[in-house]
C-alpha cells in the first residue's frame, strides 16, 4: 500500500527506499545552509575594508603626483641657472702668508649685483653682498662692501674694488676680498638686475619708506629710460609723511619691480654710494621678508623668476642644498653691516679717480670678522 501511494504520488525510487522527495528535501537543506555561509561575505566590515584599501592607494598616487610635481619643478629651476667653473683661487691669499678663517655652521656667499651693460668682458657689479647664514646662531647677515674701496687686487694691483669683477669677473672679486680680509668665500652667486624686477613682480609688489627725493628720483629715471609716458607716475604730494626711525620724512609707498629697481641704483636724491648701498639692503632685507609672509606658492614663483638670471659656481646638487638652507634662514634674526665704517676711511685721488682708502685696515678686517662669526 505504502509503495502504491507513492507511486500515484509520482515519485520515482532511486532504490533503497530512497525518492525523489527525499532528493529534493536535501537539496532544499543544502541550498537554505549555502544562503546562510554565505551571508557574512556580504555584510559591512568587508566593505569597510574594501573602501580603506581605496582611500589608502588614492593617497598613495596623490602622494606620487606631488613628489613627481616637485621633481619637475627642481630640475626645471635648476636648469635655469647659468654654472661655471671659475672658482676663486684661494692660495692666492694663502701663499702670502694670509690664513682665510672659515668656520662650521657659518656660510658666506659673495652675492654681485651685474649691470646688463658690457663695458668690459665681465660687465661691470653696482652692488656686492656678502651673504653670511650663521645656523650656529641663527642669524642671517648681510655685509656691503663699497664698491669704490682701494684694495689690492691680486696680480693687477691697487685699483678700486669694482674693477676687480670688470677685470676677472666674480672669481677675481671674490679673491680680492679674501686677500685683503682674510676671510674664505664658500662661493658666490651673479643676479642679472633685470631678476629683482621679475621676483619683485611675482610677489605683488614692496612696500618701502621713500622720502620726497626718493619718489622723485624713481619718477625721474623711469621717465628718462622711457619705461613710462608721464613724468609723475607715482604723485609725491599724494602721501602722509611721518619722522621714521631713522629720523627721516618718508611715506610708506608701494613700488612694483621696476621701480624697486631704481630705487636700489639711486645714488643722487642722498648723494652718496654710501646711501645707495644702504637702500639695495633695505630692498633685500623687505625682500627677504615679504618672500617669509607670503607662503609657499608665492616663494616658488620668486624662486623660479630668479634662477634665469643667476650665474655661480656652486653645483647644481650644491645649489639646491644651500638654496634650501636659504629658505630654511628666512626665518632668522636679520642683521647688516657696511664697509668700510663711517670712521675709518678717507677720500683719496689718484689714476683710478675719486676712491676710498681705508684708513686702519687691521681694525677693518677685526670688526669684519666679529659681525660674520659672532
Amino acid at each position: 500500500m505504502e509503495n502504491e501511494k507513492r507511486m500515484n504520488n509520482n515519485n520515482t525510487d532511486y532504490g533503497d527506499g530512497f525518492y525523489a522527495e527525499d532528493i529534493m528535501s536535501k537539496r532544499q537543506r543544502y541550498v537554505t545552509a549555502s544562503v546562510q555561509s554565505d551571508a557574512p561575505r556580504n555584510n559591512k566590515p568587508p566593505k569597510k575594508k574594501g573602501k580603506a584599501k581605496k582611500i589608502i592607494v588614492v593617497i598613495m598616487i596623490i602622494i606620487l603626483l606631488l613628489i613627481l610635481a616637485a621633481g619637475v619643478y627642481i630640475i626645471s629651476v635648476l636648469s635655469r641657472v647659468h654654472y661655471t667653473r671659475e672658482y676663486p683661487d684661494h692660495t692666492n691669499a694663502e701663499k702670502n702668508g694670509i690664513t682665510l678663517r672659515s668656520e662650521n655652521g657659518i656660510e658666506n656667499i659673495l652675492i654681485f649685483g651685474e649691470d646688463n651693460r658690457k663695458d668690459s668682458e665681465y660687465g661691470r657689479s653696482d652692488s656686492m653682498i656678502m651673504l653670511t647664514i650663521d645656523k650656529n646662531h641663527k642669524v642671517l647677515k648681510q655685509t656691503s662692501f663699497l664698491r669704490d674701496i682701494y684694495l689690492y687686487i691680486p696680480d693687477h694691483g691697487y685699483n678700486k674694488l669694482n674693477s676687480a669683477f670688470s677685470i676677472g669677473g666674480a672669481k677675481l672679486a671674490a679673491e680680492t676680498i679674501e686677500y685683503n680680509f682674510g676671510i674664505r668665500i664658500d662661493d658666490y652667486i651673479t643676479i642679472d638686475f633685470n631678476s629683482f624686477t621679475d621676483i619683485i613682480d611675482s610677489i605683488g609688489g614692496i612696500d618701502i619708506e621713500l622720502t620726497y627725493d626718493e619718489i622723485v628720483y624713481i619718477n625721474w629715471q623711469s621717465y628718462k629710460n622711457k619705461q613710462v609716458t608721464v613724468e609723475t607716475e607715482i604723485d609725491p604730494d599724494s602721501f602722509i609723511y611721518y619722522i621714521n626711525s631713522n629720523e627721516e620724512n618718508v611715506a610708506l609707498v608701494h613700488l612694483n619691480g621696476r621701480q624697486a629697481l631704481w630705487y636700489s641704483r639711486d645714488r643722487d636724491s642722498a648723494g652718496s654710494d654710501f646711501d645707495r648701498t644702504k637702500r639695495q639692503r633695505i630692498l633685500i632685507d623687505t625682500l627677504f621678508t615679504k618672500l617669509k609672509n607670503s607662503g609657499p606658492i608665492a616663494l616658488l614663483k620668486a624662486v623660479y623668476s630668479v634662477s634665469g638670471y643667476l650665474t655661480t659656481d656652486i653645483s647644481p646638487i650644491s645649489l639646491l642644498g644651500k638654496g634650501t638652507d636659504l629658505i630654511g634662514a628666512l626665518k632668522y634674526e636679520r642683521k647688516e653691516n657696511r664697509l668700510p665704517a663711517n670712521d675709518n676711511y678717507y677720500d683719496v685721488y689718484n689714476d683710478s679717480g675719486l676712491a676710498l682708502q681705508i684708513a686702519d685696515e687691521e681694525l677693518e678686517k677685526q670688526r669684519l670678522h666679529e659681525f660674520v662669526f659672532g
